[in-house]
């Protein structure tokens, strides 16, 4: 009987320790993860300073709007083991404001789900489209929405998972 307890608090502690981590575990994998949003991000690499990571060139929201916003995908980790994701869309204007947020919101999603096991709030989907700051955890790890203004009335969004 004092048994079922012991072994509910267990699993409950087990699963606690390994909460805080991305489910890619291979750096070929983490970097080819946004293929089909064509923000595959090169080989992962080793540069001078000891930092590990892979990154994408940035493409247009938009083919329309070639000069308007751009989105970018990057990974970063240590001893060859990726521990956090950063999408970037940056150079948002009034002009392409709400279409640039539409597609950080489905990078996002498809990246959520890839990386942390689960769906992406509806919260977090709100907190872009309203180009508002958040931190969320949820599926094996954490959701961060950062905005930075720019000159020109321009700034930056990025949706980090760790």
């Amino acid at each position: 009987m004092i048994l079922r307890p012991i072994c509910g608090a267990v699993a409950l502690l087990l699963s606690l320790n390994c909460a805080a981590e991305l489910r890619v575990k291979s750096p070929v994998q983490i970097c080819r993860l946004l293929a089909d949003t064509q923000l595959r991000a090169g080989d992962w690499r080793q540069d001078d300073t000891g930092s590990q990571g892979c990154s994408s060139g940035t493409r247009p929201v938009s083919a329309d709007v070639p000069a308007g916003s751009q989105i970018g995908y990057a990974a970063e980790g240590a001893d060859d083991i990726p521990t956090r994701v950063t999408l970037t869309l940056g150079g948002i204007s009034k002009a392409d404001d709400d279409l640039a947020k539409r597609e950080l919101v489905r990078a996002s999603k498809r990246l959520a789900v890839r990386v942390l096991g689960l769906s992406m709030p509806h919260s977090a989907e709100e907190s872009i489209m309203k180009g508002a700051p958040a931190k969320l955890e949820f599926g094996s790890g954490t959701l961060t929405i950062i905005r930075t203004a720019k000159a020109e009335g321009r700034y930056e969004m990025k949706v980090v998972m760790q």
